[in-house]
């Protein structure tokens, strides 16, 4: 179970290449499929992180399956005995479940708590992507703006931008 936000860019898992539409099925380069568009795991540029703690998630898992194995077998096994045995292994039983709801509900709520954080670390990237591209396309129009080696006979005339009226009709620009 994971929480996925947005579509982000993505990284090849067989050559590496960037890929940026979110509409691309395959990688332009290697022809690879992109199996998981939205995947925290398989942002690009996003270190993958929690190696080591998913383990640990997918073993609490793994023991909250065997306990209630466990739990269920010795239940089983003394359905045909007296009943104080019967009624022993089904407080056994109960409580083995109880400890696999305990493993499963932690192991999910550390997996939501890792894909929330690794979410928001990637969607902070994309933001930062963003904003990088918009401050390189303003910086040459603000370097043309700002050229002093231009002479003023070759540089071309601003006209002025049309102010609306008060009644909502453009005004036309005052000729220089």
């Amino acid at each position: 179970m994971s929480l996925h936000l947005f579509s982000t860019p993505v990284q090849c898992t067989q050559c590496g290449t960037t890929v940026e539409d979110p509409t691309v099925q395959r990688c332009p380069n290697c022809g690879a499929r992109l199996k998981e568009r939205r995947a925290p795991r398989r942002l690009a540029g996003v270190e993958q992180r929690y190696g080591s703690l998913r383990l640990l998630l997918g073993i609490m898992r793994f023991l909250g399956v065997i306990v209630f194995a466990i739990g269920a077998l010795i239940f089983l096994s003394s359905l045909g005995t007296t009943s104080t045995s019967l009624s022993q292994s089904g407080a056994l039983f109960v409580g083995s479940i109880l400890v696999a709801v305990v493993f499963l509900a932690a192991a999910g709520l550390f997996e939501l708590l890792i894909d929330v954080e690794e979410n928001t670390r990637s969607s902070f990237k994309l933001q930062q992507m963003i904003l990088e591209e918009l401050s390189e396309d303003r910086t040459p129009a603000a370097a043309e703006a700002a050229a002093p080696s231009m002479p003023a006979a070759t540089a071309p005339a601003a006209a002025p931008a049309a102010a609306p009226a008060a009644d909502g009709q453009p005004l036309a620009p005052a000729a220089a």
